[in-house]
């Protein structure tokens, strides 16, 4: 144990902790829609199926509630890989223009080349100010 001031506040710290976090608990807990949330989420009170229903009836749901999963999932693993594709395009296309574009002007490309604005149009616009 802390001795001093120190030792105070830390007790005083660790009785407030103490003392909160299970009415705070109590709190949160007592709401229904968190009580109701939580029941869901561990999935409390399953009971088993009813003798009166159809199992294969509940069976055959299932297996069509698998195979939607399934197609949906197939159709999204196919967008993925299109959208992979036009970026994997893009990217070699913005290689070639920068390599050619290099090549060909022997202009690099700066850091405001998004801008879309050349030397030469920057210097042809101050020399007519300049006149």
């Amino acid at each position: 144990m802390v001795l001093g001031k120190k030792g105070l506040q830390l007790e005083a710290w660790k009785f407030a902790v103490y003392l909160f976090v299970p009415i705070g608990a109590s709190i949160y807990f007592n709401d229904p829609e968190a009580q109701r949330y939580w029941a869901d989420y561990f999935q409390f009170l399953k009971y088993p199926a009813s003798p009166n229903t159809n199992l294969k009836e509940q069976f055959e749901e299932l297996q069509k509630k698998r195979e939607l999963e399934k197609e949906q999932r197939k159709a999204y693993t196919d967008q993925v890989l299109k959208l992979q594709e036009n970026a994997r395009q893009s990217r070699e296309r913005r290689e070639k223009l920068f390599l050619s574009g290099e090549q060909d002007n022997g202009q690099r490309r700066g850091w405001f080349s998004w801008l879309r604005f050349n030397k030469q149009q920057i210097d042809s616009n101050n020399s007519t100010d300049k006149e």
